[in-house]
């Protein structure tokens, strides 16, 4: 017998409502997002310092495979670069790459293997590669397996919580807000435990924890089976099953919503700063003692996770009181306000860094900068997610997803080439430039936004209704 979790679209329909409101398969998809963010935002966090203190030291760097090699590649044959360079290139490479591999992640899961062997294979994936990350020697092949795991997962998980809900469903919204205050929770956490056994005690044992963490989000998606959606029908090769059709009006939607990603892009290109150089410059540049003991730098990003949930939980209040107005704001006009908070998160940053010259800036100037980028989150991220999953066509609404995973690689990728500036620059002049990035976000939303709002706001025609969650 056919059990209602093995229908495509459809999950038990008992479990609708009895998750917060929402379908019990949520909580355990919210739960992998949690744990694998626990892992890997928490490599995030520490990877520039572990690489700048530890890794690339004499006597350690030697042991790395196949460093030399990777050295001459970022360097391209021109002048030797520094620790600081290599470890920003290396940031940036890392998370980029990782969300744009997302794409072909989808791709595997729509023609091949299905979205929920491709995500246990990716989590399989992700597991082995922080073993090896404990060890020096694998540091390069645990990297690249990072980004392998990370792109068979992450596309899969964001459709995954999407098909729990039908097309108009007001709560899908709410429910891309709870995965991202589920992954705040394990990336605040990870600061707190992997960040600090590796200031306090060794990088391996902070490492080692981000392991843990992994493994612990491929028990929680093997747990959750029965409550997830199963598979869409894939494309055959005898052509027996067929995927929905694409209709030209689907094009134009799609490339709609290309330039609707536009302001994740720079938004993140900025924000991401907060992982690459800002650690670096804290570390040399902000008076961090408190209760007379020095505060490790990566608890900022422990500031990060908490500000984060906080910003999501109130927006969520937010929206739903606007929603039973009758008034809602539209998606462009929230990304907009998100946009507005990282300009002033900045330019704390940038003034803070101007009047301390060389000296240090107070403590809480690092507090502030993470409270504005922070809270902006949800008003840029989650709208942009619950936007893509909601007006992409049935046809292509997976790959649309692995396209929306693209912007977060190229904000990431932009971080990387900023990060490279940083030694070259003031301190004041670095983070201006942030300023900048973010101000253009808002410059593009305020011209480019009604027209964008417009054309996705057009029924699509010609497309049958997806099945609804029970």
């Amino acid at each position: 017998m056919v059990s209602a979790a093995d229908q495509p679209g459809r999950v038990r329909r008992s479990g609708d409502g009895a998750f917060l409101g929402h379908p019990v398969g949520l909580a355990y998809l919210i739960a992998v997002e949690g744990f694998w963010a626990f892992g890997y935002f928490g490599l995030q966090a520490i990877l520039t310092l572990y690489m700048t203190r530890d890794l690339l030291l004499p006597g350690h760097v030697e042991h790395v495979l196949g460093f030399a090699a990777y050295r001459h590649v970022l360097e391209g044959g021109g002048r030797p670069m520094p620790a600081l360079e290599i470890a920003s290139q290396t940031y940036g490479l890392l998370t980029s790459v990782a969300y744009a591999l997302p794409l072909v992640g989808a791709v595997v899961a729509d023609r091949w293997l299905g979205q929920r062997r491709t995500m246990i294979l990716g989590l399989v994936v992700l597991t082995a590669a922080m073993a090896i990350l404990v060890t020096e020697q694998g540091f390069l092949i645990a990297v690249g397996l990072i980004v392998v795991g990370t792109g068979l997962l992450k596309c899969n998980l964001m459709v995954q919580v999407g098909r729990l809900y039908a097309p108009e469903d007001p709560r899908r919204t709410s429910a891309f807000a709870y995965y991202l205050i589920c992954a705040n929770i394990g990336s605040f956490s990870a600061p707190l435990i992997a960040g600090t056994l590796a200031e306090k005690v060794n990088y391996p044992s902070g490492l080692a924890a981000l392991a843990v963490g992994m493994a612990l989000a491929l028990v929680s998606y093997l747990a959750g089976r029965g409550h997830i959606p199963a598979d869409l029908p894939r494309v055959s090769r005898r052509g027996a099953e067929k995927a929905p059709p694409l209709h030209r009006h689907d094009l134009t939607i799609a490339l709609v919503l290309v330039a609707a990603l536009v302001p994740e892009v720079l938004y993140f290109g900025a924000y991401n700063q907060a992982f690459n150089v800002f650690p670096v410059w804290a570390a040399d540049h902000v008076e961090r003692h408190l209760f007379g003991q020095e505060m490790p730098v990566t608890w900022f990003s422990t500031l990060d996770g908490l500000l984060t949930i906080a910003g999501a939980m109130g927006a969520i209040r937010l929206w739903d009181w606007q929603a039973r107005r009758g008034r809602p704001m539209g998606d462009m006009s929230r990304m907009a306000v998100g946009a507005s908070m990282g300009v002033i998160g900045f330019g704390i940053l940038a003034l803070a860094a101007w009047t301390s010259g060389t000296g240090k800036a107070p403590l809480w100037t690092g507090a502030a900068f993470f409270f504005f980028v922070d809270l902006a989150i949800p008003w840029v991220d989650t709208v942009t997610m619950a936007l893509v999953s909601r007006a992409a066509p049935k046809a292509i609404n997976a790959t649309m997803m692995g396209v929306y995973g693209l912007s977060i690689a190229a904000g990431y990728f932009a971080t990387g080439q900023l990060g490279r500036a940083y030694a070259h620059v003031s301190p004041a002049a670095f983070w201006a430039l942030h300023v900048a990035l973010c101000a253009a976000c808002v410059v593009f939303l305020a011209l480019a936004g009604p027209a964008i709002a417009r054309a996705l706001a057009v029924p699509r025609r010609g497309e049958p209704e997806p099945e609804t969650a029970a």
